[in-house]
């Protein structure tokens, strides 16, 4: 358990654990089930980070500053998923172009204005929510992120024939990685909200499948790019749905 879970940690974010911590492709992907859990940790560091700011700027400088913060803690791992996902969308008129497109390495308006878009919308409705829910957004967020991309891993097979990063995931991901991460971030979400926190599980659980089959059905599965632009959409999502429950 404590391997993987740092495994998880030391993938998903800059923290470096150890050099020397064996990750092959199997024991990369039996991580998955600690990724919620890397997703918190995420989220008290976001909160932390949010107190001190709020003691010494004012509120929206320091929800602009936990943004910031989540960009740098997560290596912009997930915003160059998105990145590519949408340059491929943009771009590519069937599977092959829009798999080669999102393979390429730079990236084209649809993609800036996309990751605009994104942080636009994760820094105001940060800023919207309520102060003392702040928070509890603030854990919950990339708590539910992480938990789609483990979704997508074991739901759906991998789009490409050639090799990749997710294809480890795809490939050896299963049911014991999403029943744990899917009770892990249950206990999370619905412990912070309670009856509230039951209806965004549903509802991210619920929109993260459609983002999965309507992938299926266009390139016939998912890529590492598209898990990271779906942890992108989930988190603002669940920053939207808080606004709406709660302002």
């Amino acid at each position: 358990m404590i391997r993987g879970f740092l495994r998880a940690l030391q993938f998903l974010t800059i923290i470096r654990v150890s050099r020397n911590l064996e990750m092959t492709e199997k024991q990369l992907a039996g991580s998955m089930a600690w990724f919620p859990l890397v997703g918190l940790v995420v989220g008290l560091i976001l909160a932390g980070v949010r107190y001190v700011t709020d003691m010494v700027l004012p509120s929206a400088v320091a929800d602009v500053m936990v943004i910031i913060t989540l960009v740098v803690v997560a290596g912009c791992l997930h915003l160059d998923g998105l990145a590519d996902t949408v340059d491929g969308l943009a771009g590519g008129k069937d599977r092959e172009k829009i798999l080669a497109i999102m393979r390429d390495s730079q990236i084209g308006s649809f993609a800036v204005v996309a990751l605009i878009l994104a942080l636009l919308l994760k820094v105001v409705a940060l800023i919207e929510v309520p102060a003392h829910m702040k928070y509890r957004a603030l854990l919950v967020m990339p708590v539910v992120g992480r938990w789609s991309t483990v979704q997508l891993a074991s739901c759906f097979r991998y789009a490409r024939s050639e090799p990749g990063v997710a294809q480890a995931f795809t490939q050896f991901v299963g049911k014991k990685e999403l029943v744990v991460s899917s009770l892990i971030t249950a206990a999370i979400v619905i412990g912070l909200f309670l009856w509230h926190g039951v209806l965004i599980v549903a509802i991210i659980g619920g929109f993260t499948m459609l983002v999965g089959l309507f992938f299926k059905r266009r390139i016939g599965g998912v890529t590492g790019d598209i898990m990271g632009a779906a942890c992108e959409l989930v988190e603002v999502l669940t920053l939207l749905l808080l606004c709406a429950l709660f302002v």
